[in-house]
Parts: C-alpha cells; structure tokens; sequence
C-alpha cells in the first residue's frame, strides 16, 4: 500500500534547501498495517470566542493574581453532560459516550500536572479534600486548557487515523456546543488567590 506524506510548511521550506525539517509537533507517524507510515494532524481549533476567554483567564491569575471560585457553578461534568444529553436530541451513539468520558478521563488525569498555572496549586491541594473528580470541582476555563494540551496527549496515544478523525471531529462539536453557551459555562467567577 503506497500512502503519500503530507508536506507541511516546515517541511516544504526546509526541503527547497536541500534538508528536511520534522519540527511541527502538531503531527506524529502512525504505523500502518503493512509497516508505511503517514504524518498525522492533531492539530484542533479552538473558536477566537473562546481563545479570548482563555487570555482573559491567562491575564486574571498570572497579572491579576486572581483564581477562578472553585467548586465551579457549572462543573465539568455538567457541561459534558450537557453536550452528551443536546446529541441524544441529534441521535447519540456509543463512540460519543466513549470519546466524552475519554475527554472526561484525561481531565481528571492531567489536571493537576499539565492545566494549572502554579499559583493555582494551593487551591488545587486545599480541594483535595473534598474528595471528588477534578472534573466535578472545575469548570470550563479549566476544560478550555485541556483543548489546548490535547493534540499532545493524542500524538502521544496509539489510535488509528480514522479514529483519531472521529476524535477530533467530536471534540471540535463540543468546543462549537461550548461556544454557543459560552456565557452560561463562563461566569468569570475569580477571586483573590490567598497565596
């Protein structure tokens, strides 16, 4: 089976002075059944709606020394939820439900290493306490950065490209869910970190 390469920028710029160049961290090679490889994408767009909630959410802990009130109104779980019961309207199937408690899982897995800004910690130790999921005591800001650290966690995941595709499409469904609710989900309920 012959399978061509995408060429990326990086890639066409470098080959046109006689190197080759791998430097674009949004692809990975994945192995095929008959040992070709092919570049795939991980790469998925965040709506400028909610980039600007993400700067926003940036500019209030790291300049403002604020951090979101936690446990969040609207949790995490809530707004899957929430997604998962808008597509049992569109004809929901077994993959969804997969894929939103993947999203889920991830959540609750890298929270306390990959998504929070260090003056976040203390809050993060002092919730510890309550003895929930991550996902149960966060909110959407919080659900926001795992979409950007996502094409990471999947380029290090061993699916195949037409899962990885039906992955993507239904993150980037829920990220368009997330924005057409985005002022229900997005309080902007900071307050001062007691660091």
């Amino acid at each position: 089976m012959q399978i061509k390469r995408k060429t990326n920028k990086t890639q066409e710029s470098s080959d046109s002075r006689g190197r080759k160049r791998n430097r674009d961290t949004s692809t990975e090679k994945v192995k095929m059944e008959d040992d070709d490889f092919i570049e795939q994408d991980c790469h998925i767009d965040i709506p400028k709606s909610l980039k600007d909630i993400l700067l926003e959410d940036w500019e209030n802990i790291t300049k403002e020394n604020l951090v979101v009130q936690l446990p969040a109104k609207i949790t995490v779980t809530d707004i899957l939820s929430r997604y998962s019961q808008y597509n049992e309207i569109n004809g929901n199937d077994e993959i969804l439900e997969q894929a939103i408690q993947g999203l889920k899982l991830y959540f609750n897995h890298t929270l306390g290493t990959m998504l929070l800004y260090r003056s976040e910690r203390n809050q993060f130790e002092e919730l510890q306490s309550y003895g929930k999921e991550w996902a149960d005591l966060y909110g959407g800001e919080h659900l926001l950065r795992l979409f950007v650290e996502l094409p990471v966690l999947l380029n290090q995941t061993n699916v195949d490209f037409e899962t990885l595709e039906i992955l993507k499409s239904t993150f980037m469904d829920i990220l368009i869910f997330i924005q057409d609710n985005e002022k229900e989900f997005f309080v902007k309920d900071y307050q001062t970190n007691r660091d």
